[in-house]
């Protein structure tokens, strides 16, 4: 708070153009990431039904091996079959893991996005709400000042009461706007 009559350096502009700035940074990488997001969960879809359909088939090829009534070749090739319908399986259901993480990911940096951005939206409201503030309290103190009368012109004339109120008067809201100010009102 400035005393000594010159108005304070109003620098909410510069305040409130970074916090546009951080704004429009962050719904850039937002959109980015939607997209991004959209892309990856594309690929799950199929990667699940690969592994459902490998698991089928190894299912399937288990439940032949079984049997008893194979020759050795087809008991050989069942086999085989099988070894590769259970790698095909772990390697899918492996891709599908790492595809389920990535997407998680995404999910939580796209959160924090939209979280920082509604913090940022509250920053701007609670620096608006402060800038109108200190314009009020700039009002009253020259409403304060010419009610009083100058103090230099005709000391003998001025009514020290009404100065001392007004003072006081103004004290007390300035006091009671830097309490809700520090109560985030």
């Amino acid at each position: 708070m400035k005393t000594n009559g010159t108005p304070a350096h109003d620098n909410y502009d510069e305040f409130l153009a970074r916090l546009d700035a951080a704004t429009t940074n962050l719904s850039t990488r937002a959109a980015s990431l939607d997209k991004a997001l959209a892309a990856v969960s594309l690929l799950l879809g199929p990667y699940q039904s690969a592994v459902r359909e490998w698991e089928r088939r190894r299912r399937d090829v288990g439940e032949q091996l079984a049997r008893q009534s194979w020759s050795v070749h087809t008991h050989t090739a069942l086999g085989e079959l099988h070894d590769v319908a259970v790698k095909m399986q772990s390697m899918l259901a492996g891709r599908t893991q790492r595809i389920t993480e990535k997407l998680s990911v995404m999910h939580r940096r796209l959160a924090a996005i939209h979280q920082s951005l509604l913090e940022l939206e509250a920053s701007r409201v609670k620096l608006n709400s402060s800038r109108m503030l200190s314009q009020d309290r700039e009002k009253l103190g020259s409403i304060f000042s010419a009610l009083a009368g100058s103090t230099m012109a005709a000391p003998a004339l001025a009514d020290m009461g009404l100065l001392s109120d007004l003072r006081e008067a103004r004290e007390a809201v300035i006091l009671a706007e830097a309490l809700m100010e520090v109560k985030g009102y």
